[in-house]
């Protein structure tokens, strides 16, 4: 098997989605190098909204065909990041 490649995305979202909702869509996305979505942290406090929930997912990816370059899981994060935007208002945390 070739290296895996986590990668953590934190953003903020309306609490009304759950997170296997936003899984799915991560899932329906369709990149064949996604091999797990692990849900790290949600958190909901004085710096957050009271309507919305801070997520942070852990993404895993790994080819079993080659090496994957970062390079590569940062466009696919990107596109990702756009699709949540769209579909979930979200605001990424940096």
């Amino acid at each position: 098997l070739y290296p895996k490649i986590t990668k953590d995305l934190s953003f903020i979202v309306d609490r009304k989605f759950s997170f296997n909702e936003i899984k799915e869509t991560i899932l329906d996305y369709g990149t064949t190098y996604l091999k797990n979505i692990q849900l790290l942290d949600e958190y909901q406090g004085s710096s957050i909204p009271d309507y919305q929930t801070s997520l942070c997912i852990q993404l895993t990816f790994q080819s079993n065909e080659k090496t994957l370059m970062t390079k590569e899981i940062d466009e696919i994060l990107t596109k990702l990041s756009e699709l949540l935007k769209t579909q979930y208002d979200i605001n990424i945390r940096i």
